[in-house]
């Protein structure tokens, strides 16, 4: 039994430095597996709506106990249930998906202007990302990700210890909030003021629960922005919601998100953050940070604040979303990065952009970026794909 254990801890220590994942993205293989429209889990593809963060909470299944009954595509078992009797002396008995589980995501540019030098440019091809996603057994799942032509392959490995109860291995740290209209979906560079650090390749523990809102705490370990760490546990981070009102963090709604047809439930959820290194990320060691969500009928309102110790700046963030039709929503952003940046020679700017959900896995967008300085607003007109 001893040797179990040891076995077992050490496989456990080792797995955050297998893996690297960057966990914001739909995947379209669950929507397969379950038989079942992306806008089930996302008011727009990957922002989740009420029951997608329920789906996300109980490990990526069915929230309620319903997963077995809400699967279409039946898992492939491995091994007989019988052996579970006899194990360790035999190999304990799990399933796999009984579909490959890739799908691909694909982005691109079709049109851009920038005001610097009054200048335009038609875009495409853009980027293209084979995503996957599985379910392994009860209670382990996979998420991952690589960018065609990328020398990375990102990977997540999640261990469900209880009902909202997990473990996450791989690339860990915050989730963005402004996802649902903008051409760089993934918050890459200086696409959001409030990004705060990331705690790089780790692991961290989830713990959510909720039949009506809710709460989640997120507390999370890793060893920062060096490829090879002299600490693995060099970066530390902690997050925390509470959710008033709505569908719950772990219960979800049955299908059922408050707005029927757009997948918003009314209620305010509050947020805190907070991030410590050793070694610091581009130079920061202590930030905080706070968000607020507020959704009622069509409209959702987000506010987010980040608060960089050492270099002594405050950013802010916020977006105000109309859903004039299930499938076209009207976004305005508010950014204010605190300084300039090494790609922008401003401080804050105002974002409308629109975007119309052509299908429940095609998204066209367009977003105008109007910059402290007039010469550097620019107009992106863009797609996603994802199937």
């Amino acid at each position: 039994m001893k040797k179990i254990w040891a076995a077992t801890l050490a496989a456990c220590l080792a797995l955050p430095f297998l893996f690297w994942s960057s966990e914001s993205e739909a995947v379209p293989v669950f929507a397969r597996k379950y038989g079942t429209s992306c806008a089930t889990c996302h008011i727009g593809y990957p922002a989740r709506n009420a029951f997608g963060e329920a789906f996300r909470n109980n490990g990526y299944r069915w929230p309620g106990g319903a997963d077995e009954d809400k699967v279409e595509i039946e898992q492939t078992p491995l091994g007989s249930e019988a052996w579970k009797k006899v194990w360790p002396k035999a190999i304990f008995p799990t399933d796999i998906p009984g579909i490959v589980p890739v799908a691909l995501f694909m982005t691109g540019e079709l049109f851009e202007w920038r005001g610097v030098d009054d200048k335009y440019k038609w875009g495409l091809p853009g980027e293209l990302e084979v995503l996957f996603a599985a379910t392994i057994g009860d209670n382990i799942s996979i998420l991952g990700d690589w960018a065609v032509g990328g020398e990375e392959v990102g990977f997540q490995l999640l261990w469900s210890l209880s009902e909202g109860v997990h473990l996450a291995f791989g690339g860990i740290g915050f989730t963005e909030l402004f996802t649902i209209i903008s051409a760089t979906p993934n918050g890459e560079g200086d696409s959001y003021a409030v990004a705060l650090p990331s705690p790089g390749n780790g692991f961290e523990l989830r713990v959510a629960g909720g039949d009506a809102g809710g709460y989640s705490l997120i507390f999370g370990t890793g060893q920062g922005e060096e490829e090879w760490s002299g600490n693995p546990f060099d970066s530390r981070f902690v997050r925390a919601t509470y959710k008033f009102g709505g569908s719950g963090l772990l219960s979800g709604s049955g299908g059922t998100m408050g707005n029927d047809m757009i997948g918003l439930d009314n209620a305010v959820t509050l947020g805190v953050n907070y991030f410590n290194s050793d070694h610091g990320v581009d130079g920061e060691k202590n930030a905080i940070g706070g968000d607020i969500t507020a959704t009622f009928g069509s409209v959702r309102a987000i506010g987010q604040v980040g608060r960089y110790i050492d270099t002594d700046v405050t950013q802010f963030s916020a977006e105000l979303d109309y859903f004039i039709y299930p499938w076209l929503v009207a976004v305005v952003r508010y950014e204010d990065w605190g300084a300039p940046g090494d790609d922008r020679d401003y401080t804050y700017a105002v974002i409308p952009g629109i975007g119309a959900f052509l299908r429940a896995n095609a998204k066209l967008g367009a977003e105008y970026v109007m910059a402290e300085h007039s010469n550097y607003n620019t107009l992106k007109v863009f797609a996603q794909l994802a199937f």
